[in-house]
């Protein structure tokens, strides 16, 4: 009886129209058929509506972001904050600091003017003036110094293309890191986050005597690009004057903290935007509240760990994680397992957090706005999903929920195609007739 069950549900899951798509596109002649990729798309109800090498491991590009999310909604919850630490070593008399003024970072990835999505330098930066408001500190004779020791692995990922680090898509996060415009002359990092804030200080009338610096922990952290700042700018160029290392200091006194977002905003801007600064964040977070180590390879085994709650562990032990953002193509996963954790995520207290977290097509606030352009606004307001994409690689997964509002026909999905060589256009144009199909199945 078993066997004939098996056998019916094949014969209904090949008869649906997204199928007959599937084998069109991988037969001879065919839009993939050189292509190495697979899909999956099950309903909430167990029924399959389409699959094809659903098993098989591939490269997700940003899809990997996902998982990223996902088990940083199990391991640290939606309130989970990044903690930024004011400190000094000096002493205050009167309204004055007389000392250095440190800024440990504990690794918010909200503060730079890189993307207009970021918060205005003001809500940050803000957040440690009131910290010295309240003690009373109108002026600071001495330096401002950024600690960016929190995150103490690797400051570069060797699978990352140099053309990904002269972009900035790839920069792995320290512990505190001002995020950047392109040109601008100082390199993200504690350096640029304490030149930054030194400068808004004494545009907004706390003037600091002293210059930016950051803390050197090792002899090894003096790999970083860094620069000393004149009294009143930001250098020109990268040919301004040395750097300004400071040893880290033998004891401090803790002015104050300040809180990042919480975890469910940092996640919905890591998904809508695909920013992968926030997902190597997230990943680092993860290996440090599992072990205490944030290096890679620490980091990713945490990863997988991570999503035990949801009853992964030994699929996840299959699959190979080499980093939080989707960058490196040595990022290994297979459609059944993503789908196996947008259902998981479903059955969670994180699933609408985690859903809302999802760009839908056609909105301006995520990476779908191209994306099915003419497919009717009630069908796109149904579709969640995440796209990937690298030189050949092309994913899109997530959930699709039904037009009758029957959550157990809710679609989780996903499709990945590797070693793409045509053009992106025709591959979305094809993708996209994918998920309308899969959306007309519920």
């Amino acid at each position: 009886m078993k066997l004939i069950a098996t056998i019916l549900l094949l014969a209904a899951t090949l008869s649906t129209n997204v199928q007959k798509t599937v084998a069109q596109l991988d037969a001879k002649g065919g839009k993939l058929e050189h292509c190495v990729w697979g899909i999956l798309a099950v309903n909430f109800q167990g029924d399959t509506l389409a699959q094809l090498n659903k098993g098989k491991r591939l490269t997700p590009a940003s899809n990997m972001k996902l998982v990223t999310t996902a088990a940083a909604y199990l391991k640290l919850g939606r309130n989970y904050t990044f903690k930024t630490q004011l400190a000094t070593d000096g002493e205050i008399r009167d309204t004055t600091l007389f000392g250095n003024l440190y800024i440990i970072g504990g690794g918010d990835p909200l503060i730079g003017n890189l993307f207009t999505y970021l918060p205005k330098e003001d809500i940050p930066f803000g957040k440690w003036r009131k910290i010295l408001e309240d003690k009373g500190i109108r002026r600071i004779e001495g330096d401002i110094v950024g600690d960016g020791s929190y995150f103490s692995g690797e400051r570069r990922h060797t699978d990352w293309s140099t053309e990904d680090e002269i972009s900035k898509d790839g920069v792995v996060p320290a512990g505190l890191t001002w995020r950047g415009e392109m040109g601008d002359s100082i390199p993200d990092g504690p350096l640029a986050a304490a030149t930054h804030f030194r400068r808004w200080l004494i545009e907004n009338g706390v003037p600091v005597t002293g210059e930016a610096g950051y803390v050197v922990r090792s002899a090894t952290a003096t790999h970083e690009l860094t620069q000393k700042t004149s009294a009143n700018d930001i250098p020109a160029s990268p040919e301004a004057e040395c750097r300004q290392e400071h040893p880290a200091p033998d004891s401090i006194t803790t002015l104050g903290i300040a809180n990042s977002a919480t975890l469910n905003h940092i996640i919905s801007i890591t998904n809508h935007q695909s920013d992968n600064f926030c997902a190597e964040t997230l990943l680092k977070a993860i290996g440090k509240a599992n072990n205490g180590s944030d290096d890679y390879d620490t980091a990713t085994a945490a990863l997988h760990r991570a999503l035990s709650p949801i009853g992964l562990a030994e699929a996840s032990a299959q699959m190979r994680f080499a980093d939080g953002s989707g960058l490196s193509r040595k990022n290994f996963v297979s459609p059944e397992f993503l789908v196996s954790v947008l259902r998981g995520m479903a059955r969670t207290s994180f699933y609408n957090d985690y859903l809302n977290s999802l760009p839908r097509p056609g909105r301006k606030d995520g990476t779908l706005v191209a994306r099915l352009p003419k497919a009717p606004a009630a069908v796109k307001n149904r579709i969640y999903m995440k796209s990937g994409s690298l030189g050949g690689v092309r994913c899109l997964s997530g959930y699709i929920l039904p037009s009758d509002g029957n959550t157990r026909k809710t679609i989780a999905f996903s499709i990945m195609v590797n070693n793409y060589v045509g053009k992106s256009s025709e591959l979305s144009q094809a993708l996209d007739n994918l998920i309308l199909e899969l959306a007309n199945e519920n």
